[in-house]
């Protein structure tokens, strides 16, 4: 009866690590390697005047890389390059015309990041001459780049309901020498985000934390075309919400989206005002199988 009983016992059941909720703290955990993302940002465009409305759409499809130099976890530093595999937009203007750019100048192009696990950005130095040629692009690129990418983690353990704030200036520098003259000027996004912790996510064994975010703020910019001679001015609210998927395990951003809408009122050199209102949406994914192929720079 003892051998019997003994043959009929189930073997262990191998322990699973548990994680919970009541106290967590989140850090970035980066390994050796590089990581890769597939970055799809859609920017509507409504223009409304007295005398008529025009669309326009604008969708980028861009593989963001992240190859990590150095990783001291004791200090809690983080330094790894950054660089776009590949960066085209694609659409029609706000005239119908199509529009399709490949942005080759900006590809490969290394930026040289230094961040604490905390996600705070500690140095940047741009190694290679990156530029986006077009404006399009330039605009584009703000909603997904670094550190809009990498969002800031609190600094002590946090449960539901926590919630920690950031606010950010952000400039982007505007100089297309594609279209039509050559068209400079900036764009200034200054945004607060309240993020909060959403729930925790178990798949396969594999656990996750869902931080979701809300973004308020201003927008100002301005642009002049050397060729028209025409000034733009423009200014309106930010408003949007934002989604990161963070691997509690590996450490790594999984994914993260973001919607946002500025309804701009615009202001001309030689034009009555009018209204521009942008809908942006984007979302970022990492590539888990192209990552384990790229060569080390």
């Amino acid at each position: 009866m003892r051998a019997s009983a003994q043959s009929r016992r189930q073997p262990a059941k191998p322990h699973t690590p548990q994680i919970k909720a009541d106290m967590l703290t989140l850090r970035y955990k980066p390994q050796a390697g590089t990581l890769l993302y597939n970055v799809h940002t859609r920017i509507d465009q409504f223009v409304h005047s007295d005398s008529t409305d025009f669309r326009g759409v604008l969708r980028s499809d861009a593989q963001l890389a992240f190859h990590n130099l150095a990783i001291d976890y004791k200090k809690g530093i983080w330094a790894f390059e950054e660089y776009f595999a590949k960066f085209g937009v694609a659409g029609h203007d706000l005239l119908g015309d199509s529009v399709l750019l490949n942005e080759r100048w900006v590809v490969n192009r290394i930026t040289d990041l230094t961040y604490n696990m905390k996600g705070d950005e500690l140095s940047k130095v741009v190694r290679d001459t990156m530029k986006l040629l077009n404006a399009e692009a330039q605009t584009n690129a703000y909603f997904f780049e670094p550190p809009r990418m990498l969002i800031p983690l609190p600094e002590h353990p946090i449960t539901y309901g926590d919630v920690w704030s950031e606010h950010r200036v952000d400039t982007v520098h505007v100089r297309d020498t594609i279209n039509t003259g050559i068209t400079s000027g900036e764009y200034i996004y200054d945004v607060s985000r309240t993020y909060h912790l959403a729930r925790l996510l178990d798949t396969d064994n594999r656990y996750f934390a869902i931080i979701a975010a809300t973004d308020t703020g201003v927008f100002h910019g301005f642009q002049t075309n050397s060729e028209t001679k025409v000034t733009s001015q423009a200014s309106g609210p930010i408003s949007g919400a934002d989604t990161t998927v963070l691997n509690l395990v590996s450490g790594c951003v999984i994914k993260r989206t973001l919607e946002m809408d500025i309804p701009a009122n615009v202001t001309l050199s030689s034009a009555p005002p009018f209204v521009d209102k942008l809908a942006v949406y984007s979302i970022v994914t990492l590539d888990e199988s192209n990552a384990t192929k790229l060569n080390n720079h």
